[in-house]
């Protein structure tokens, strides 16, 4: 406990050393004083303060030789971005130009060698250091068309030649969201610079090495042990944090491929998506909550789309995803922050070092957001990678604790369960094995049962309704034959014997028909229906059927076209398409208005692959949008009467439906209400 102890307040007490930054000289009024520092020959400053500013202009070294030179538009402190500059001393946009002067105050006599530690800037810019041009980054100019961005780092060598330096930076932003001095210059004795430079470089490579290292282990781990997830995220987000010194701070990413700037920019931010999405996930498991769960899958969702829209969106557009980036790890933060503290409270041993590590990440995270907006002094510039580190370490300490300990508690049980199923291993198998076969049999037997009941209660209620139905239309003709036939035996009806002859013929087909249509849906009810087909000639099926209908046609005046396009041989059943285009030309003469037209169409279209396909379409009164959706798959029996009052069955068309799919083929309708309908069969050839 009291090691625990000192490892919180030590890991506090370098989080405060974080925040304090280095103490320097600060610039006042385009001014910094080093005549005291630089006594002593081995110094390395921050050129922060107040620098002269000049908005909206790029200037020279000979500009300010002229008598009464310019004047600066105010003393910008620097680091920061120039939008963050008060309205009332300057106003600025995000996008142009500008020109920042200081002026270094050195000891009388000193020409020691010194050396700048150039940062990058947005986007683009200049340095003149007594007039002579030291180097840059891309092309500055006063327009988009004239400016380059560039992001690398600039380290260079001075010999001053007077008691004081000029320094003059010309800087122009017209691709980022926004421009400026957001990261100090580091200035001083060019052993001293290049000495902490160096540190700098060799601290981002080995912060590359060990992360990207420890990223490999934690995801050999996972790939051993998928079901921690755990490691899983954490080995993203520790990829995503890897390569995050490539493309930030010393910008290695140039010793190993070139790379222009907007892609660098959106590398960085990449890779911030990555890192947020992996914490989230970690944060999730390691203190599992459902409402930070919805939380997590929200952020994910938004990272996952920003993160495509930064491969093809200008970098002054993505750059904004800032205002999404802060208040989601400020969330972050806060949700570890408060379940360490719980966790604190409650003296877990492993919650000590989680607290700890968390404080020391969170304060690492604030650091280099406000070094990210230009609000941090100092020279130590981003330092989350480097504090990761140390997490990563603790990390794998309490992942290896972890692992052993689980190790050493699955011998344990593993010991204790072998002696207690000995002898009960077999049975108990054997019994678990009986009862899940009776289980699974009776589920099935239910799920059997339970069908067969639904099947067996809507055939019952079908086919009541049918034979309600058929009681009435079947009795209807059959009376009206004998009707007929005793009014031939009256003298006076002789004449008319033409007249009720056909109309019994009549009759007594539409009685025919009726107890076709009823013996073969009674077949496939019981699945009995015989299915013999062969290679035969459609139209004469149709010919046929249409000398059958051609007097009721006539008594309704219904003109009848029938048209064949190619071979009209087909592969079918002939019993079963003769009873499917009796109810189809039945329907059409049926539900046609006295005058109308029907028309039948025989296509060959298997060059195509479609069959053969043959169309029934008449001018008559359609069917309602409402009805063609379960025209072929209704339960209900329902019998709309024809234009002149003609019954029918109401199951014919559900008839033809089963029949063609016993024939391999398929049956569609298109019908508009009030203009007429046109059914079409597809057959094999």
């Amino acid at each position: 406990m009291k090691i625990n102890r000192l490892l919180f307040f030590f890991i506090l007490f370098y989080a405060s050393e974080c925040l304090a930054g280095v103490k320097a000289p600060l610039a006042v009024k385009g001014i910094i004083d080093l005549r005291e520092i630089a006594v002593t020959n081995n110094f390395i400053v921050t050129l922060n303060g107040e620098w002269e500013f000049y908005w909206g202009k790029m200037l020279h070294p000979y500009d300010f030789k002229v008598s009464g030179g310019p004047k600066p538009s105010c003393f910008g402190r620097v680091p920061s971005y120039w939008t963050d500059y008060s309205p009332k001393l300057v106003k600025t946009a995000p996008m142009g130009f500008a020109t920042y002067r200081l002026i270094a105050l050195l000891p009388p006599g000193f020409r020691e060698s010194l050396a700048f530690d150039m940062p990058v800037f947005d986007s683009a810019y200049d340095i003149f250091v007594d007039g002579n041009y030291m180097g840059g980054n891309g092309n500055p100019g006063k327009t988009e068309a004239e400016t380059k961005p560039g992001y690398e780092k600039l380290f260079f060598r001075y010999n001053p030649k007077s008691d004081s330096i000029s320094i003059i930076i010309n800087v122009s932003n017209f691709h980022h969201r926004r421009g400026g001095f957001w990261l100090p210059v580091k200035f001083g004795t060019f052993a001293n610079v290049q000495k902490h430079n160096a540190a700098s470089w060799a601290r981002d490579w080995s912060t590359v090495s060990l992360l990207l290292g420890f990223s490999l282990l934690f995801l050999f781990f996972f790939a051993i042990y998928p079901k921690d997830r755990m490691i899983g995220f954490f080995s993203l987000a520790t990829i995503g944090l890897a390569l995050r010194p490539l493309f930030t701070s010393n910008y290695l990413i140039h010793n190993i491929i070139a790379i222009n700037w907007t892609w660098i920019v959106r590398c960085e931010y990449l890779g911030l998506y990555i890192i947020l999405i992996g914490w989230y996930w970690f944060t999730l498991n390691l203190y599992p909550t459902k409402y930070f769960r919805i939380i997590t899958w929200i952020i994910t969702g938004i990272f996952s789309t920003t993160f495509l829209l930064t491969l093809f969106l200008r970098v002054s557009i993505f750059s904004n995803s800032t205002f999404i980036i802060y208040p989601s790890l400020i969330l972050l933060i806060g949700y570890a922050l408060a379940r360490n503290i719980k966790g604190f409270l409650k003296k877990n041993t492993i919650e000590y070092v989680y607290f700890a590590t968390f404080i020391l990440l969170s304060v690492a995270a604030i650091h280099d957001v406000r070094v990210s907006l230009g609000k941090v002094a100092t020279t130590s510039g981003y330092i989350l990678a480097y504090v990761l580190v140390l997490f990563v370490f603790i990390q794998a300490a309490m992942l290896l604790y972890k692992w052993v300990k689980s190790f050493s508690e699955k011998e344990k049980l593993q010991s204790d369960l072998e002696y207690m199923n000995r002898n009960l291993e077999i049975l108990v198998n054997e019994r678990t094995q009986e009862i899940n076969a009776r289980k699974e049999e009776i589920e099935n037997q239910n799920i059997k049962i339970a069908y067969q009941n639904k099947q067996l209660s809507e055939t019952i209620q079908l086919k009541n309704k049918i034979f309600s139905v058929i009681a009435h239309d079947l009795r209807s003709p059959v009376v009206n034959i004998l009707y007929m036939l005793n009014l031939l035996k009256e003298k006076e009806y002789k004449e008319k014997y033409d007249y009720f002859a056909n109309a019994s013929i009549q009759y007594s087909q539409q009685v025919i028909n009726l107890l076709e249509n009823m013996l073969v849906w009674g077949r496939g009810q019981e699945d009995k229906i015989k299915f013999s087909p062969e290679k035969r000639d459609l139209a004469d099926i149709i010919l046929t059927n249409l000398s059958i209908f051609k007097e009721t046609a006539d008594k309704k005046e219904i003109s009848v076209n029938f048209t064949q396009i190619g071979n009209s041989k087909a592969f079918f059943d002939k019993d079963l398409l003769d009873i499917i285009i009796r109810n189809l030309l039945s329907n059409a003469v049926k539900y046609t208005q006295r005058g109308g037209r029907i028309s039948i169409l025989l296509k060959d279209k298997s060059l195509t692959g479609e069959g053969i396909v043959l169309k029934i379409c008449d001018n008559g009164i359609g069917i309602p949008p409402a009805k063609q959706k379960y025209l072929f798959a209704a339960t209900e029996v329902e019998s709309t009467p024809g234009t002149e009052n003609e019954r029918g069955t109401g199951f014919g068309l559900k008839l033809c439906h089963e029949l063609v799919k016993i024939n391999n083929g398929t049956i569609t309708v298109e019908s508009k209400e009030g203009e007429g309908t046109c059914f079409m069969i597809t057959l094999p050839e």
